[in-house]
């Protein structure tokens, strides 16, 4: 293990690290290399560019209510928006 020297640690840093130290009952250092462990360790897990961290949060009976408004929405066709293309087809006749 390596043993290092930090200096020019901002104040508001400085303080964050403090406060999270006397929450915890942990000393300065223990708090700094868990800090510095979560950041930058081997562990450490990548950012995940998906919704994995919601799945399954949701109440089943939303689910259920979001996947008929869904369904809904799909099977209605309002009158305007296929019109046009009625008039087109019979054009072509």
């Amino acid at each position: 293990m390596k043993t290092m020297t930090i200096r020019n640690i901002p104040d508001d840093v400085a303080a964050g690290l403090a406060a999270r130290a006397r929450e915890t009952g942990r000393s300065m250092n223990a708090t700094v290399v868990e800090a510095l462990t979560d950041a930058f360790g081997e562990k450490r897990q990548k950012p995940k560019n998906d919704f994995s961290e919601f799945v399954g949060t949701m109440s089943a009976e939303d689910a259920e209510a979001i996947k008929r408004e869904i369904e809904e929405a799909f099977e209605k066709v309002e009158e305007d928006e296929y019109k046009p293309w009625l008039y087109v087809a019979e054009g072509e006749k």
